[in-house]
C-alpha cells in the first residue's frame, strides 16, 4: 500500500525527466509543446525523451521505451493515448520511478466515469508508491526552478512567471488566465499544480506541498468538486499553522455552475454555502471571481472597519464610499481634530468623509499630504481608501509621493484606479505595500475577506451521546390521535404521510381547532388523503403551541463537506424569505449564537416591535445538539417550525432525512 502521504519533491523537483510520447516541436502536439517548454526553459534536470518513432529529436537521443534509458527517471511525463497510458505507468514503477505525471484524457471524465479503463487506473494508483498527478491535467510547472513539466501557455512564455504564490486547480485550462490577472498584479508563481482528475494526488496533497514549501507565502485554489473535503481542510490548517494563508475560488454557486463542475472533474459538487461556511472556520479566504481571486493575496493584513474615503474627485470618493457600505464597512463622521486640521487646508468643499478634494488638489500639491495626515491620525478610522484618477505624471508623482509617506506613518491604505490601472502600472505603491484595484467593489470585497477572516477555533466540547429522538423527546409538541385528544385547548389537526413535506399547502393542516371539532377536521383530512392518494396517512393532534418566534433548524449531510447545522426564519417564512445561515457540526454554545445573528431570526429573537425577547440560549442549545447529533450519527432532520418562546423552546413538526 502507498504511504499516507506522498512525497511530492521528485514531481516538482526532479532530478531526471523521462518524456514518454515525446515528438519532433513542429509536429503541434502536446508532446512537442511540452518538450519545447523543458528545453526553452534549460530545465536543471537530465531530460530523457521516450517514443520509438525517433532515434532522435532536437538532437537528442530518442529511446524505444522507459528500459532502455540511461537510467530510471524519477519523473515519468505520460503523454500517450489512455490505453496505453497505464502500460507506461507499471514500467515507470518497475523501474523505480517516483513520480508520474499522466496528460491523458479519457479515464473519469464525463460518462467515462466508472468505465474499466478508470478502475483499471483506480485499482493501479491506490497501490502505487509512485506520487501521480492526472490524469487529464497540463501538468505541472516550477517556475522557481525553471521546470515547467507541461504545456499550459503561461509555460510557453519567454520567462515563466516567477514569484512567491503556489497555485493548485482542477482546471489546467484557467491557471494561464489567473496567471495573467496576477502578473498584472506584479504577482508571480512558486508552482503551479494542475489536479486533473485527481485520482491520485488530491486538492490536499499540493495544499499541503505547499503549505511547507519555504518559497510560497500564500496557496491560491480553483476547485470545483472535493473528494478529500476532509484532508483539505487539514493540509489548509498545515499552511494557517505555517503563517500560509489558503484563498479559493469554488465553482457550483448556481445549479448551473454545479453541474458544470460535476462534468468536468466527474465528481459530486456540494451546498456552495457548506463549503463556505467550513472554509470560514478554517480561515480559508473566498474569492467571487478570477479576478478576485488574483487581487486577494494585494490585501494581506487586518484591515478594520472604520474607511477614510477621500479623492480629487467627488463622484470617486462617493463610489467609493457605496461600495464600502454596501461591504459592511462603517464611513463614519470625522473627529473634531481632523476636521479642524482639514479645514485650515482647504479653500473649497467641506472636510467630511468622504472627502471631495476638489480641483484645489490639482494645483495645490500640499492639500493631499494634509489630508491623508489628518485622516490617519484620526482615531475614528482604521484605515483610508484613495481614488487615484487619469492626469498629468506630475500630479499623480505627487499623489503617489503623499500615499508612500503616509503607510510609511503606520496608516494603513488602498488605492481603488478609477482609470482601471493595475499594480504593475504603479510601482512605486507595490514596493511600499499599497494594494491597488481597478474595481471599488473588489477593493473592499479583498479587505473585508482579510478583516473578517478569524483564527482557527478549537472543535467544540461534545454533547452527551444522544440521538434525534433523545433530543425530540424534550423539545417535540405531543402528539396523538384524534381520539385520544382530551387537553382543553385549541389543536393543531395534520395528516400525517412519509415524504410530504408542504401539508399546509396541500390543505393537510388545520389549526386552532377547538377540541369538539378535532373528530370532524380529522375526517375532513382523511377524505383529503384519499384523494390526494396516500394510502399510509394518518392523523396526528397536537395542543396549540405558545406563541413565539418560528425558526426552522436542520442538519443535513454535504457530499462533499459532511453534516452542518442551518437556521432560518421558519413556518411560512421559510420558503418565502431566502434567508438562511449553514455552519458546520459539530458547533459551540458561540457559534450557534453567531449563526442565529446571521439571519433575520437572530433580530427576531432579539425582540422587535415592542415583542418579548425570545429565549436565544434554548434555541442555541437545540442547534449545538443537532450538530453533535449529525456529525456522530450522520443523520438529516429538518425542524420546521421550532417555536421559541420566551422561555423553552417547541418543536411542531419534523422531516427526517434517509441517510
Amino acid at each position: 500500500m502507498s504511504p499516507p502521504f506522498k512525497d511530492l519533491v521528485p514531481l516538482v523537483r526532479p532530478r531526471s525527466i523521462a518524456l514518454v510520447g515525446a515528438t519532433p516541436i513542429e509536429s503541434n502536439k502536446l508532446g512537442s509543446w511540452t518538450l519545447s517548454n523543458l528545453l526553452k526553459h534549460d530545465v536543471p534536470a537530465d531530460l530523457h525523451l521516450v517514443n520509438p518513432r525517433y532515434d532522435s529529436l532536437e538532437g537528442r537521443p530518442c529511446y524505444p521505451d522507459l528500459e532502455s534509458l540511461p537510467e530510471p527517471p524519477e519523473l515519468v511525463l505520460v503523454l500517450v493515448p489512455a490505453a496505453a497510458a497505464i502500460d507506461i505507468l507499471r514500467q515507470a514503477e518497475g523501474l523505480g520511478s517516483r513520480a508520474a505525471i499522466v496528460f491523458s484524457s479519457g479515464f473519469g471524465e464525463g460518462d467515462r466515469a466508472g468505465s474499466p479503463l478508470d478502475l483499471e487506473l483506480q485499482a493501479f494508483l491506490a497501490d502505487t508508491p509512485m506520487a501521480v498527478c492526472g490524469p487529464n491535467t497540463n501538468g505541472v510547472i516550477n517556475c522557481v526552478d525553471r521546470i515547467p513539466a507541461g504545456f499550459p501557455p503561461y509555460a510557453m512564455a519567454d520567462e515563466l512567471p516567477a514569484g512567491n504564490l503556489g497555485v493548485v486547480s482542477q482546471s489546467g485550462a484557467l491557471v494561464s488566465s489567473l496567471v495573467q490577472h496576477l502578473q498584472q498584479n506584479g504577482h508571480g508563481l512558486t508552482v503551479g499544480f494542475a489536479v486533473g482528475n485527481g485520482i491520485d494526488l488530491k486538492v490536499s496533497d499540493y495544499v499541503r506541498f505547499l503549505a511547507h514549501d519555504d518559497r510560497t507565502e500564500q496557496i491560491l485554489v480553483y476547485v470545483e468538486g472535493l473528494r478529500d473535503a476532509d484532508q483539505f481542510f487539514n493540509a489548509a490548517d498545515e499552511a494557517w499553522a505555517a503563517g500560509k494563508p489558503v484563498l479559493v475560488l469554488k465553482a457550483g454557486r448556481s445549479p448551473e455552475g454545479a453541474d458544470a463542475a460535476r462534468s468536468h472533474i466527474g465528481a459530486l459538487v456540494g451546498s456552495y454555502e457548506a463549503f463556505a461556511a467550513r472554509c470560514h472556520r478554517h480561515g480559508i479566504l473566498l474569492a467571487h471571481d478570477l479576478a478576485e481571486l488574483a487581487a486577494l493575496p494585494l490585501a494581506r493584513g487586518r484591515w478594520g472597519r472604520r474607511a477614510g474615503v477621500l479623492s480629487s474627485s467627488g463622484a470617486v470618493a462617493g463610489i467609493l464610499a457605496d461600495s464600502a457600505r454596501d461591504k459592511g464597512f462603517d464611513v463614519p463622521p470625522l473627529g473634531p481634530e481632523a476636521q479642524s486640521n482639514l479645514a485650515e487646508c482647504m479653500t473649497l468643499g467641506e472636510p467630511r468623509n468622504p472627502l471631495d478634494l476638489t480641483g484645489q488638489s490639482v494645483v495645490d500639491h500640499d492639500l493631499l499630504p494634509a489630508a491623508l495626515d489628518a485622516m490617519g491620525g484620526d482615531p475614528g478610522l482604521d484605515f483610508l481608501a484613495h481614488g487615484m484618477l487619469i492626469g498629468p505624471e506630475v500630479i499623480i508623482d505627487k499623489q503617489i509621493d503623499a500615499l508612500v509617506a503616509q503607510a510609511a506613518r503606520g496608516t494603513p491604505v488602498a488605492v481603488y484606479s478609477a482609470p482601471g490601472w493595475h499594480p504593475v502600472d504603479y510601482p512605486r505603491l507595490a514596493e511600499a505595500g499599497i494594494p491597488v484595484f481597478d474595481s471599488p467593489d473588489r477593493l473592499f470585497r479583498c479587505l473585508d475577506a482579510w478583516t473578517s477572516r478569524r483564527h482557527l477555533q478549537p472543535q467544540p466540547p461534545p454533547w452527551p451521546d444522544e440521538t434525534l429522538d433523545d433530543l425530540l423527546a424534550d423539545i417535540m409538541a405531543p402528539n396523538c390521535s384524534p381520539a385520544e385528544y382530551d387537553i382543553n385547548r385549541p389543536a393543531a389537526v395534520k395528516l400525517m404521510s412519509e415524504g410530504i413535506d408542504h401539508k399546509t399547502d396541500l390543505g393537510l393542516v388545520e389549526l386552532d381547532v377547538r377540541p369538539d371539532d378535532v373528530a370532524d377536521v380529522a375526517a375532513r383530512l382523511e377524505a383529503r388523503g384519499q384523494e390526494l392518494g396516500l394510502a399510509d396517512a394518518a392523523v396526528a393532534v397536537q395542543p396549540m403551541a405558545d406563541p413565539g418566534v418560528e425558526l426552522i433548524v436542520g442538519i443535513r449531510l454535504d457530499p462533499e463537506v459532511g453534516p452542518s447545522v442551518v437556521v432560518g426564519p421558519g413556518g411560512v417564512l421559510a420558503e418565502l424569505v431566502d434567508d438562511v445561515a449553514v455552519a458546520p457540526a459539530p458547533l459551540s454554545t458561540e457559534e450557534a449564537h453567531a449563526l442565529l445573528d446571521n439571519t433575520k431570526a437572530g433580530a427576531l429573537l432579539n425582540g422587535v416591535r415592542g415583542n418579548p425577547k425570545a429565549d436565544r440560549d434554548a434555541a442555541a442549545e437545540v442547534l449545538v445538539r443537532l450538530g453533535c447529533i449529525a456529525a456522530r450519527h450522520r443523520t438529516e432532520a429538518e425542524i420546521n417550525p421550532l417555536i421559541v418562546h420566551t422561555s423553552g423552546v417547541t418543536a411542531v413538526d419534523v422531516l427526517r432525512g434517509g441517510h
